[in-house]
């Protein structure tokens, strides 16, 4: 059950990623260049292979460390998991970014940053499931 809500959790992750990037860098009709394509679908094609494997197994292993420590209270769990993923994000970006030939300084914040994000997206995807649907049963 944990492989399928992992899986869950990364195509709703990657969806939403992908529709707020859509948005984001929506150029209008007007304004587009000839012989350039504008899909959508673009984002969502990057996005879902690295959310499945690099966000899925990153929050497996995360996930049984979170587990196997006894917080006092779930707010401090909640701050624990936040600050994880959010380095996870920034680690499966930083490794992804190892591929680009010749990056600037900016372009390696933006990437990292939105790591990050991306990251802390899935975590907080992942709390609405377990609460809505209760894939886990939590302590």
């Amino acid at each position: 059950m944990k492989v399928l809500e992992k899986i869950i959790v990364a195509v709703l992750s990657s969806i939403i990623l992908s529709l707020s990037l859509a948005f984001l860098m929506y150029t209008p009709v007007a304004e587009q260049q000839p012989g350039v394509g504008y899909s959508s679908i673009i984002y969502l094609i990057y996005s879902l292979p690295v959310y499945l494997i690099g966000g899925g197994l990153y929050s497996a292993f995360v996930d049984v460390y979170i587990e196997s420590i006894q917080f006092r209270n779930k707010f401090i769990k909640y701050i624990v998991g936040f600050f994880v993923y959010g380095v996870g994000g920034l680690l499966i970006m930083g490794l992804l970014f190892l591929f680009d030939s010749n990056p600037s300084l900016l372009d390696i914040f933006k990437v990292l940053i939105f790591g990050a994000l991306a990251a802390l997206l899935f975590f907080h995807i992942s709390i609405i499931l377990k609460k809505a649907f209760g894939f886990l049963d939590e302590n």
